[in-house]
């Protein structure tokens, strides 16, 4: 059996091996496989290499691929963009297929329908359909309503030169003797903001519980001063004149 003493000086000594084993010093001192065939570790300076060069194929091969995915998704932003060259041909194959967008698309390297229909709406914008009433025309709505009441169609139809719709938004939004020349009320502007909040943007649906305020009229009223009043939101539309 051993003293105290003689355990506490081997217990130190192991202390110290370990120390010398782990120390920058011996690292130092030795090249790193003979540190390694010295103290039997469980790898050796190869495979150290071969691992390294693993991580570093690794990591190449990642850079390569993040560079491969930058330069497609370049290309594709690139093929986006028309050129004069394509607008001339989407005008010929429109005329020759008539409109067929598969068709015409099949024509077009690197288009699908959905572009190529798009891109027709661009450059060919539809026309001002809007229509100039005059005096004339409007005493004859008036007249028209009076004889064959809301039947928007058969009105149109005794104009040539008008659509149904349109014949119901002058009369309705303007013509109507019972629309309200009165300034809003505040109950009016509440109600039109709740059943806003409640149902969105539904104006006729609204305008039909608010006598003699048309649809349009509730529309203008709800973006010029509603929405910026109890909403805290600017009217995009508002024109600011400085």
């Amino acid at each position: 059996m051993f003293s105290n003493t003689a355990k506490d000086s081997i217990f130190q000594d192991e202390i110290v091996s370990q120390e010398n084993i782990l120390s920058p010093q011996s690292i130092e001192m030795e090249p790193f496989s003979d540190f390694e065939s010295n103290y039997h570790l469980s790898f050796n300076t190869k495979e150290c290499l071969q691992f390294q060069d693993k991580e570093d194929q690794e990591m190449n091969y990642k850079i390569k691929e993040d560079d491969t995915s930058l330069q497609q998704e370049q290309n594709k932003r690139k093929q986006k963009i028309w050129n004069d060259e394509e607008d001339q041909r989407l005008r010929y194959l429109f005329v020759q297929f008539q409109g067929k967008w598969n068709e015409i698309a099949k024509h077009m390297p690197q288009r699908n329908a959905s572009q190529c229909q798009q891109r027709w709406r661009r450059i060919n914008p539809p026309k001002d359909t809007r229509h100039i009433w005059t005096q004339e025309e409007d005493d004859k709505l008036k007249q028209l309503v009076q004889d064959l009441g809301k039947q928007w169609m058969k009105i149109a139809k005794c104009f040539g030169n008008i659509t149904g719709k349109q014949a119901r938004d002058r009369f309705i939004n303007k013509l109507d003797q019972s629309i309200k020349k009165q300034p809003w009320t505040y109950e009016e502007d509440m109600f039109i903001l709740d059943q806003y909040i409640i149902n969105g943007p539904r104006w006729t649906k609204i305008s039909n519980h608010l006598n003699g305020r048309p649809e349009n009229h509730v529309k203008n009223r709800f973006y010029s001063f509603i929405k910026r009043k109890y909403l805290g939101e600017q009217n995009r539309y508002q024109i600011i004149y400085s």
